[in-house]
């Protein structure tokens, strides 16, 4: 596990008060010491109270609403899902209260910057991450395909223009490699290939149906020189795009 503390605050929000709508690049944990409210997450009002963690996915926006007077613990931290997915929402500490404890012990950590206080910091939260992980339901994000609809309808409509795994990653609410690893668990390929093979398809149909050049097409459907696309065609059908436009059949 690679969790590591971005940033670590705690607060007392009077009652009636509202954080507005903001995002993070982050995970973020919010510890409900006391109070009630509620927080809109993804489209879904989610209520906290004493003794409760909400979890918040990176770049996914939400705000925060204050009943009564609330103390609250919160800390951004990087994570790449693996192996324990996290997903929105919020939960519930033990009777044993160990996710405080942890939080705590994080807090006394930061503030006595002892030697080495970093390393033990992120050892702490690869620990609040294992314990949440557990809490996750069944349903969690890597058994949700349909999280990454957006992404895919997202190259299927911009593959023939430069496209980042970061743009993609953030569109689904994932890390880079946990996105990459998901998407090809879904999809039987990696993003790249995926992309790749939108190109080529489109390709292999202006090949055949308009009069194009070999040089025109390979532009027009994403590659950045008329060798690389020679080349990645030749590679995945055994035949260069010219002698697919002369068969005059599918390679």
């Amino acid at each position: 596990m690679n969790g590591q503390l971005d940033f670590f605050y705690y607060r007392s929000h009077l009652a009636g008060t509202y954080v507005d709508f903001h995002k993070h690049n982050c995970f973020e944990l919010v510890y409900y010491l006391s109070g009630c409210g509620a927080m809109l997450l993804n489209g879904n009002t989610l209520r906290y109270g004493p003794n409760t963690v909400s979890i918040t996915r990176p770049n996914y926006m939400h705000d925060e609403q204050h009943d009564e007077a609330t103390d609250v613990i919160f800390f951004g931290f990087t994570y790449d899902d693996d192996p324990l997915p996290l997903a929105n929402g919020i939960f519930c500490d033990e009777d044993d209260k160990e996710i405080l404890g942890l939080v705590l012990c994080m807090k006394e950590e930061i503030l006595a910057r002892k030697f080495h206080y970093s390393a033990r910091v992120n050892l702490l939260v690869n620990e609040i991450i294992l314990l949440l992980g557990r809490k996750m339901p069944e349903a969690t994000v890597e058994q949700r395909p349909e999280m990454l609809f957006y992404a895919r309808r997202f190259i299927d409509e911009n593959y023939t223009q430069p496209i980042q795994l970061q743009t993609l990653a953030e569109i689904s609410g994932y890390s880079n490699d946990y996105f990459r690893h998901l998407f090809k668990k879904v999809t039987g390929l990696s993003p790249v290939q995926y992309i790749l093979q939108k190109r080529l398809e489109k390709a292999k149909f202006l090949l055949l149906h308009t009069s194009s050049s070999v040089s025109v097409i390979g532009m027009d459907c994403g590659f950045s020189t008329t060798s690389q696309f020679i080349e990645m065609f030749k590679r995945a059908y055994k035949i260069t795009p010219l002698q697919y436009r002369i068969s005059g059949m599918d390679a």
